[in-house]
């Protein structure tokens, strides 16, 4: 089963802002406290807060303490059955969780906004530069190919032009992937990728 939490970045007032920090571990508050911009804070903290509340809703209760990172960043617990992955665009914070057998998902959002079209010619493959005539279907394929390569772990390590996101599934040297819309708010574009497809998927507003 996969399900995405997500909630909304609004300013809290300091004591219940504290009152929510001191659910993370110490190292990470720590962290927490070191953001200059109370907009990356905000989306630091309900990323983590949203992994614990939804891992306790798929029944596990591993410490934030021990996710662990791979040689690229990505990050993971060891010996679960479960999968998970985080992002956030201006108002939003979104996570992913998945119990299909520890496969690899990742997930993307990104507020649809003016941007120039020009500027990213280089990620994107001939075919998606023919297609690519809105702002609409740049995000499509941009949150579909950030949600691969997050999702394969190597992260930007992964030449973006590459990657064909036209359809509904795409290949990543030998992995298949399958690529499903995620509806959070009209004015914003996400995707997850998944190694297996998606049958059906929960969508879950969390609000602090």
């Amino acid at each position: 089963m996969t399900s995405i939490y997500y909630t909304s970045c609004k300013k809290l007032p300091e004591n219940e802002y504290r009152k929510l920090s001191r659910l993370l571990p110490k190292k990470m508050q720590e962290r927490l406290y070191k953001f200059r911009r109370w907009q990356d804070a905000y989306t630091y903290l309900y990323g983590k807060l949203l992994l614990k509340k939804s891992m306790l809703q798929f029944g596990y209760d591993n410490s934030l303490e021990s996710i662990k990172t791979t040689e690229h960043g990505k990050p993971y617990f060891e010996n679960t059955s479960f999968s998970f992955n985080i992002s956030h665009s201006e108002e939003y914070v979104v996570c992913a969780i998945s119990n299909d057998e520890k496969v690899n998902l990742g997930i993307d959002i990104e507020k649809v906004k003016p941007i120039k079209l020009d500027g990213f010619s280089a990620v994107f493959s001939p075919e998606e530069k023919r297609e690519i005539d809105s702002y609409n279907k740049f995000y499509t394929c941009w949150t579909r190919k950030e949600a691969i390569v997050k999702a394969d772990g190597r992260g930007l390590t992964i030449p973006l032009n590459t990657i064909n996101t036209l359809s509904s599934s795409t290949k990543l040297d030998d992995e298949k992937y399958y690529l499903s819309k995620v509806d959070i708010n009209k004015g914003y574009i996400a995707h997850i990728a998944s190694q297996t497809k998606i049958e059906k998927m929960n969508v879950i507003n969390f609000c602090f």
